[in-house]
């Protein structure tokens, strides 16, 4: 491997490791895939720009002096890069040669045993058995029974009707969004029809209870420093212990019986499976329960940077009559504001789609979940996203002494509004 490529890929791993954040944590951060992170690491790949390769450092807590040796070095590697022969031309070349002369498939040549089994005598198809009577005799049947189903089913009319779906079934939701066809506006004396004209019971059940055909992983820290980042804790300041790394902190604060207080961020990657695209339709946010906030000390790790927050990809106003999921600007690598991306997207095995969202609330204690819509060719669904089975839970700030973490002791400040 050249040295500029392996020193490049030598301080990766090095700031990688230093900031104990795994692979999959910082590809789900950087909007890149967890192989790709990878290449980059052990030297198989370098980055064609070095804007990748500074959101990572940067997600690692890279300093000033260890970005511009990086830069360097990224530099030296990419030159290395471009030197380096293609192998993959010299194979494209290789095959292509290997190609140039076809082999004809050999003919089969005729044999003395294909024309004696010709020459066997083919067996006489058996006679029919005669059914004339028995047809017969079901047409006689039939129209003895004939008017006195038709009176049956019109006097049967008035009855309940047939419902053409069931609530809370993804399929029956399916089926109720589609254009209605010609058998569903078919009176109800056509139930009599045979039963291979309609899926059975049990496919529907099975189509109904089948999981979604994607997957979404959250990540309930979605912080890219302790910025903003805000707890209700009951301890006074001198019990409160000091605020671990970034990556420790959700664990730190759940160990004192902290709720996430002002915003709660979350990161949801959704991701298909192989041959059936998805399309994500809209995002639903449900209250469980809404109270004032309880009377409790709010703390942030921070060091006195301030309470300021970056956007998300989609705000929440916990604290709304009716709490939606609005589209706003993100923010791609050092504060530059991407354009507002909104519902639907879609997804499949290669296609992943990341959603950030911050719900925020002023003065409450929020119980809360969201609730995904999703459709897949002739299904459709919902899939809950909440906190491991159980509801998210956000509380106010407004009020409440707060304190920061100054490097050495908690120190009092402004809780944000």
């Amino acid at each position: 491997m050249p040295t500029g490529i392996e020193d490049f890929a030598a301080q990766l791993r090095e700031l990688k490791e230093r900031s104990g954040r795994s692979y999959g944590m910082l590809a789900t951060r950087l909007h890149v895939s967890t192989s790709t992170l990878h290449r980059y690491c052990n030297g198989v790949a370098v980055p064609g720009d070095y804007a990748p390769v500074e959101r990572f450092a940067r997600a690692c807590g890279a300093t000033p002096e260890e970005l511009l040796t990086l830069h360097r070095r990224w530099l030296l590697a990419d030159a290395e890069r471009r030197r380096e022969p293609s192998r993959a031309a010299q194979a494209a070349e290789t095959a292509a040669a290997a190609d140039a002369e076809p082999v004809q498939p050999p003919q089969p040549e005729p044999t003395e045993v294909t024309a004696a089994v010709s020459a066997e005598p083919q067996p006489q198809p058996r006679p029919r058995p005669r059914r004339t009577k028995i047809v017969l005799a079901a047409g006689a049947a039939i129209a003895v029974l004939l008017p006195l189903a038709i009176h049956t089913a019109h006097n049967g009319s008035h009855d309940t009707p047939v419902s053409a779906s069931r609530p809370g079934s993804s399929t029956a939701s399916a089926a109720a969004s589609a254009p209605a066809s010609p058998s569903a506006s078919a009176p109800a004396s056509s139930s009599a029809a045979p039963a291979s004209s309609s899926p059975s019971a049990s496919a529907q059940q099975n189509a109904e209870s089948a999981p979604p055909p994607f997957q979404v992983s959250v990540l309930s820290d979605n912080w890219d420093s302790q910025c903003g980042q805000w707890f209700l804790l009951n301890q006074p300041p001198g019990k409160v212990p000091p605020p671990p790394s970034l990556q420790q902190t959700n664990a730190w604060a759940a160990a004192l019986g902290g709720i996430p207080a002002g915003d709660l961020r979350l990161q949801l990657t959704a991701q298909g499976v192989p041959g059936q695209p998805v399309v994500l339709h809209t995002l639903y946010v449900r209250i469980v329960s809404s109270s004032p906030a309880p009377k409790r000390i709010g703390y942030t790790p921070a060091s006195g940077c301030g309470a300021g927050l970056d956007p998300a990809s989609f705000a929440i106003n916990l604290d709304a009559a009716v709490p939606r999921a609005k589209a706003v600007a993100g923010l791609v690598g050092d504060g530059l504001t991407a354009t507002i991306a909104n519902f639907p997207f879609q997804i499949s095995a290669t296609d992943t789609q990341v959603l950030d969202v911050d719900a925020h609330t002023t003065d409450q204690d929020v119980s809360w979940y969201l609730d995904l819509v999703w459709s897949s060719g002739n299904r459709q669904g919902t899939l809950r996203i909440d906190d491991h089975g159980k509801p998210f839970r956000t509380a106010g700030l407004k009020g409440a002494p707060a304190y920061f973490y100054d490097g050495t002791t908690w120190s009092p400040t402004s809780p944000p509004t």
